[in-house]
């Protein structure tokens, strides 16, 4: 009898530093929402959602392909921050419970890898490591330096050039940033310039583009 395998995306995320955060019962309570509303909001691209799997510390999820893996993970770290998810996205082979769609029973080299690539992650100090499978490894150092560099750039922003990029994002125009936050609409311009957003926006973009264009099951 043939073992019944399928190609997917697997999302593995371990928080940084999870025994030296403080507040962890703020955070239990607010992740479990967080990774609720995202697989809800994403629902469509899920084979089965993201949940917990060891207490607060690691999380899992299952997508049909990785075009949105990036965004997935960069807005749950937006939205934990100061608190980080050290992410894996993994495109490959999964042979275990397919049909279950629960993650906890799912099992494959997809994992396997996914748990390999985290471990390599800490030893680097990375924050988003992907592997397309091997009919892409060309690119996959590409999607390994890219969304790290941008990590590291955000990262050096003030708390004032956050707030702005964070309204920014939500309300898109200059003007209206600065009425909400009763500021001139020159000092949101210089907040966006001094955090080189657009350059960062330009290099999320064409992370996303590559995730789209280069998947096993189109």
């Amino acid at each position: 009898m043939r073992t019944k395998t399928r190609i997917f995306t697997v999302i593995v995320g371990d928080l940084v530093h999870s025994r030296d955060i403080s507040g962890r019962q703020q955070l239990s309570r607010a992740i479990p929402l967080l990774i609720e509303s995202v697989s809800k909001k994403y629902r469509k691209e899920f084979y089965a959602p993201l949940i917990q799997v060891r207490g607060i510390d690691e999380l899992s999820g299952v997508l049909k392909q990785p075009t949105i893996s990036y965004r997935i993970c960069k807005l749950l770290n937006e939205a934990l921050y100061p608190n980080l998810f050290r992410f894996a996205v993994v495109q490959g082979v999964l042979d275990i419970a397919i049909d279950s769609k629960d993650v906890t029973k799912m099992d494959g080299p997809a994992f396997h890898i996914a748990a390999d690539m985290i471990k390599q992650a800490k030893k680097k100090n990375l924050y988003y490591c992907f592997d397309l499978g091997h009919e892409f490894t060309q690119l996959n150092p590409l999607l390994n330096e890219l969304p790290n560099l941008v990590h590291i750039l955000r990262s050096s922003w003030s708390k004032h050039q956050r707030r702005i990029v964070q309204f920014y994002e939500k309300l898109s125009t200059q003007k209206a940033v600065a009425q909400q936050l009763g500021i001139t609409q020159q000092a949101v311009s210089d907040a966006l310039r001094q955090a080189h957003w657009k350059e960062l926006k330009q290099a999320e973009d064409i992370i996303d583009q590559v995730l789209k264009e280069n998947c096993s099951n189109k």
